[in-house]
């Protein structure tokens, strides 16, 4: 009687125990599989693998080089006339010469003379008169000259004493633009030409 209960308790063991084994292997197995019998493997995941990222390109470089920009425009026409030139210092030749170069709309500089009303630097050979064309209409033009040697290190370089145009005067002194007293006409003034005078 014994001997046949512990023997139900053990047919029992094992069928629970097959039981759960075959359930393991039923959950292990694929669930589906090709009629050859392989099985297809199932993903785990129903997102798509995340691609690996490519390397950056490089920039690709231009076709063409950069445009090179054009170099400024030379002065053009006849350099003006300097009256008496081989008079005047190698310092008034030096200005006279950049004003030659560079300022070609003028035809006329007024160099060394004999006699000069207000100062001797005319007839010492250390001042130039830059006559201006159509001076009424180009003060800009007169400006452009007067400001460029009154200018601190064009001053230096040039050995620049003073500079008058249009009543106005500037000089190493008292480097601002002053107004002169009038002393009648358009030239007694400086309308019409720029007068710079060079140390000695």
């Amino acid at each position: 009687m014994i001997i046949s209960k512990r023997l139900s308790v053990s047919v029992a063991s094992v069928t629970t125990t097959l039981a759960v084994g075959l359930s393991v292997l039923a959950a292990a197995a694929p669930a589906s599989a090709e009629p050859g019998g392989e099985p297809t493997p199932t993903p785990t995941s129903s997102t798509s693998p995340t691609p690996a990222p490519s390397p950056t390109a490089s920039p690709t470089p231009p076709t063409t080089p950069p445009a090179t920009p054009a170099p400024p425009k030379k002065p053009s026409g006849p350099k003006a006339k300097v009256h008496d030139y081989k008079r005047l210092t190698k310092k008034a030749k030096k200005v006279a010469n950049k004003v030659r170069d560079d300022w070609r709309k003028v035809k006329s500089i007024g160099g060394w003379r004999a006699g000069s009303k207000y100062s001797g630097d005319h007839p010492a050979g250390r001042a130039i008169d830059v006559m201006i064309p159509k001076w009424r209409k180009n003060a800009k033009l007169g400006w452009s000259i007067a400001k460029y040697f009154a200018r601190k290190s064009n001053a230096k370089k040039f050995k620049i004493h003073y500079v008058i145009f249009r009543k106005k005067i500037w000089t190493v002194q008292n480097p601002r633009w002053r107004t002169m007293p009038n002393r009648g006409g358009a030239t007694a003034n400086h309308l019409d030409h720029v007068h710079i005078s060079v140390k000695r």
